[in-house]
């Protein structure tokens, strides 16, 4: 399968676990880090694995959930990581620690005042700020050791009753595959 259509299932299914969500889980999650890191853990991520054909591991290998194909009856082989930082001015080792991982598909999920629409947010968003920075990551690391994959970025945000969230797409070396762009909105309320 092509890495652009491997990030394009996950994310197909990424959506519709969050889209089939009740607003009440969603609320609850935007209560605290914690509950946040709880959603994915339990409402989404295990369905999106189950969609895509493969099991879902927590803490494989330290990092945060995996993706395994089963190979035969005893072995599996991981081949997306993910890893879920609920504050993304600190995500930056998170996005390392992909990048020293091999598997076609590295995904961070995190959350961050992000849209940079005129006006939207007092102080603006961190969409340049943050995607520079993960580009710069990800460029470093492909210099050194280039890898065939793609780095995936799921951005949460709200504001008031909306939730939104944002998709980026990340080459090898760093460049933008796909731009931020919204791939769901909901209404809290």
């Amino acid at each position: 399968m092509a890495l652009q259509e491997f990030w394009d299932k996950f994310q197909a299914s990424f959506i519709e676990q969050i889209g089939s969500l009740n607003i009440s889980v969603l609320i609850d999650a935007w209560k605290s880090c914690g509950n946040r890191t709880a959603m994915y853990e339990n409402n989404v991520l295990e369905e999106v694995a189950q969609s895509m054909g493969m099991s879902f591991k927590k803490e494989e290998f330290k990092i945060d959930y995996t993706f395994c194909k089963k190979i035969s009856p005893d072995y599996e082989v991981p081949l997306i990581y993910i890893e879920s930082e609920n504050i993304a001015k600190h995500s930056m080792h998170e996005m390392r620690k992909l990048c020293c991982l091999s598997a076609p598909l590295k995904i961070l999920i995190t959350c961050v005042e992000w849209s940079d629409e005129d006006g939207y947010w007092k102080n603006g968003g961190n969409k340049k700020l943050l995607t520079d920075e993960w580009a710069s990551i990800i460029s470093k690391h492909n210099t050194v050791w280039p890898q065939p994959a793609i780095t995936g970025v799921l951005i949460a945000e709200r504001k008031n009753d909306i939730l939104r969230y944002y998709s980026l797409v990340f080459s090898p070396n760093g460049e933008i595959l796909n731009d931020s762009n919204i791939i769901i909105e909901r209404r809290l309320s």
